[in-house]
């Protein structure tokens, strides 16, 4: 172990040899064979989880209308950085010929498609905090906003 007044390092060699099942027996205090269901329980659930999210995907790519949007989406949706150079998802948009709107639209719905159980996946390389679509969302509603809106456009037409 490192410790701040010590420049020395010392080796926690129950760490190394010590295997999951270990860890566990001794972290809940339980026999080593209750441990190894646990561990086993443990296992199988990310087992049927990780089924469940390629299924989840699977059916998304199946019922997109755009297969291009739809996996530009998936992939800004998790946070890919192998996305050949394109920081937004306007650059998607143009690259692909198609509005922002479409590839937020698939981004959103894949999103949603990989959120369960509670936990939602909110990657925010190339998209907004989820929070913020609420935000836009009661703004667009807004008295005041729709008022300023269309102040706007009288000036604009009076002073063609």
């Amino acid at each position: 172990m490192l410790y701040d007044n010590q420049a020395s390092y010392e080796v926690d060699f129950a760490a190394e040899i010590d295997t999951p099942a270990e860890i566990i027996a001794d972290e809940l205090n339980i026999s080593l064979e209750a441990a190894e269901r646990v561990l086993q329980m443990k296992q199988d659930e990310a087992t049927a989880q990780s089924a469940l999210a390629l299924a989840r995907v699977i059916g998304f790519l199946l019922n997109a209308k755009n297969l291009s949007a739809a996996a530009y989406g998936l992939a800004i949706a998790t946070g890919l950085d192998q996305l050949n150079g394109i920081k937004s998802q306007t650059e998607v948009a143009k690259k692909l010929g198609c509005t922002r709107a479409l590839i937020s639209h698939y981004t959103i719905a894949a999103r949603d498609a990989l959120s369960c159980n509670g936990h939602s996946l909110d990657v925010l390389k190339y998209r907004k905090r989820n929070e913020t679509r609420q935000t836009y969302a009661k703004q667009a509603t807004d008295p005041f906003t729709a008022a300023k809106i269309e102040a706007r456009k009288k000036y604009n037409q009076t002073n063609k």
